[in-house]
C-alpha cells in the first residue's frame, strides 16, 4: 500500500488523523464532505446496515494502528492531492437477514482533502 512516513507536506500519521477529526468536528454540522458513491461503496452500503452517523463515528475512531499510508492522487484533475489509506475491523449487521448477528468486516477507508473552488473538499471512500 502506501507510505507510512510523513507525507510530502510533512504530516505524520498522527497529524493526518488529527486533521481529519478537526475537519469532521468543525462547525455545527461539520465540514462539507462526500462519501463517494462508486459501485464498491454502494455494494458495501447495500450489504450492511450503516448510517452516515456510523460512518462519521468510525472516522472519528481511527487511530495510527489503522493507518496504512499515503500515495499521490492518480486523478489527473487533482495531481497534487494526497490520498490517505486506513484499514480497520468493525462489526455490522447484514441487511435483509432477520435477526442476523453482527459480523466483523475489514474496512478499507481512503480519503483526501482538496481545495476546490475555494472550499475544502473531503472525499471519502468506504468499503470492504
Amino acid at each position: 500500500m502506501g507510505n507510512c512516513e510523513n507525507d510530502p507536506n510533512g504530516y505524520s500519521p498522527d497529524d493526518v488523523i488529527a486533521r481529519l477529526k478537526r475537519y469532521i468536528d468543525s462547525g455545527i454540522n461539520g465540514i462539507n464532505y462526500t462519501f463517494l458513491y462508486r459501485d464498491k461503496n454502494e455494494d458495501f452500503f447495500s450489504k450492511y446496515i450503516i448510517t452516515e452517523s456510523d460512518r462519521i463515528n468510525i472516522l472519528r475512531e481511527l487511530t495510527t494502528d489503522d493507518y496504512d499510508g499515503w500515495e499521490l492522487s492518480d486523478n489527473p484533475r487533482f495531481p497534487k492531492d494526497i490520498v490517505y489509506f486506513f484499514h480497520c475491523v468493525r462489526a455490522f449487521i447484514p441487511r435483509g437477514i432477520e435477526d442476523a448477528p453482527s459480523v466483523n468486516v475489514r474496512l478499507y477507508i481512503k480519503f483526501t482533502w482538496s481545495v476546490y473552488q475555494n472550499n475544502i473538499l473531503l472525499i471519502i471512500s468506504f468499503h470492504d
